[in-house]
């Protein structure tokens, strides 16, 4: 799409699509990297002018405005109509959808593991304020045991002073050695204990919310003895 006709007042006669897959190289890079993708934030789903933007993301309106032209360019966003209610004619704009999908594949990133840090940046503040939490409430039960382990290693864990308390929350990193077949058991499992839970989940009706975090994943190339694993 021209840049003129993602621009012009004239072209403001749209409605955003509900989903769109994006495929322009440029519009994926942007995608991809959170620092540029937050300057979406304000036109996902409802339209913003420049200065309403600004202040949605705590940016200056230059910087907002040099975002809003670089939206423009790649096609994520579209003039959306003037607002009129002020002494100034304020153009608005909007994402072109309400929900942008981006393939995998196209990642510009060095490494896929920037994918989880983008996504755990959302959820990992929320968790470690809960488990601060729930650790304060379980203290009377619980020594940290600072211990060698391996060749010059020191490793730290929590453990419980005599019985183990009921648990108030589940933190467990640990290591398994398994045959092909139960690596796969093991995986449908968890996926079956998710999609048991969540069809359970009914966030109108029930007052208490859990986090909720399930890693399985195959240690590439990993070999040697079992190791033991953290209490939970």
């Amino acid at each position: 799409m021209p840049a003129s006709a993602r621009t012009s007042p004239a072209a403001a006669d749209w409605t955003a699509v509900p989903e769109l897959t994006v495929t322009d190289r440029a519009a994926v890079e942007v995608l991809w990297h959170p620092a540029k993708r937050v300057h979406l934030k304000p036109f996902i789903g409802r339209s913003a002018g420049l200065a309403e933007a600004a202040q949605a993301l705590g940016v200056k309106k230059t910087a907002m405005s040099y975002w809003i032209g670089r939206l423009l360019e790649v096609g994520l966003i579209r003039h959306s109509g003037i607002d009129r209610s002020t002494r100034h004619k304020v153009p608005r704009y909007r994402c072109v959808a309400d929900r942008l999908r981006v393939r995998l594949v196209d990642a510009p990133l060095s490494s896929h593991e920037g994918v989880f840090d983008d996504v755990d940046a959302r959820w990992h503040p929320q968790a470690r304020q809960a488990l601060a939490r729930s650790l304060a409430k379980q203290a009377p039960h619980l020594d940290l045991v600072v211990e060698a382990r391996g060749p010059g290693g020191v490793t730290t864990e929590l453990q419980p002073r005599g019985a183990p308390p009921a648990d108030d929350f589940i933190y467990f990193w640990g290591r398994l050695w398994l045959t092909a077949p139960e690596r796969d058991a093991l995986r449908g499992e968890l996926d079956a204990l998710w999609n048991r839970y969540a069809a359970l989940s009914d966030e109108s009706a029930k007052r208490h919310a859990m986090l909720v975090h399930l890693v399985a994943v195959p240690e590439s190339g990993r070999q040697g003895p079992p190791s033991s694993a953290a209490w939970r």
